[in-house]
């Protein structure tokens, strides 16, 4: 009778130990990084990137005083907002346990764009060169339609003002062509093309027309940037 009363007590601790090591296992103790990580985690997942630009996405920090809490059960992660997010967007973290516990995160949602910065700060009337430029990462909102994406196109342009290192350049800053510069004008058509010598009666920068003396004839013409030491005009 013990021998069977045995028997049956091994069976039944075998059918159990099977039972839980089969079931799943999710008791975790979730640091504040943790969870920080897992809310970076979901807007990623719920945003769409610009091939464009680089998408940066943070935390803001939390309370140092938040403890580790442990979870028994997968958290849920949820936001009230609906994608695409906009600059920030507050995530909610939660354990449904028992003793359940919510934490929210602060997510902040950037788009860099690259975009030439100084390397140090450049006086008014400074000459352009390659060393005094780089291409650094900004956000979205600070890009402007009248910044430069090419140091190339920048070399030998001239400062209106002083810029500050680690400023953005903008057209409003510079002129590529500037007042009282020697420049070659260009004109023609598909069919010819002339050079002449010609000085600059205006400041100008890429595409815009400015007016130009040649000094050839003497003549002032109207005539289009077209890089830092010629204009052209069409025939």
């Amino acid at each position: 009778m013990s021998l069977l009363k045995n028997t049956i007590a091994v069976q039944f601790f075998l059918t159990l130990a099977y039972f839980l090591a089969n079931q799943p296992v999710y008791a975790q103790t979730y640091e504040p990084s943790k969870v920080q990580e897992l809310a970076i985690k979901y807007v990623e997942e719920h945003s769409t990137e610009d091939p464009k630009g680089v998408l940066n996405i943070s935390a803001l920090p939390l309370d140092a005083r938040i403890p580790s809490r442990p979870c028994k059960s997968p958290l849920e992660i949820s936001s009230k907002a609906r994608p695409p997010f906009n600059r920030q967007v507050t995530i909610q973290v939660r354990c449904t346990d028992r003793r359940t516990w919510v934490q929210f995160v602060h997510v902040k949602i950037e788009t860099l764009y690259p975009v030439i910065v100084t390397t140090q700060q450049l006086d008014k009337g400074t000459v352009l060169q390659a060393e005094d430029l780089k291409v650094a990462m900004r956000p979205k909102h600070f890009v402007r339609a009248s910044n430069i994406d090419s140091i190339d196109m920048l070399v030998g342009s001239k400062t209106k003002r002083r810029i500050q290192a680690e400023k953005a350049i903008n057209l409003r800053q510079i002129c590529m062509v500037c007042k009282g510069d020697s420049v070659i004008i260009l004109a023609g058509n598909k069919n010819f093309a002339i050079k002449t010598q010609g000085i600059a009666l205006q400041d100008g920068n890429l595409g815009e027309q400015i007016r130009v003396k040649n000094v050839k004839s003497g003549k002032t013409i109207r005539a289009r940037v077209k890089d830092v030491d010629s204009v052209a005009v069409n025939i």
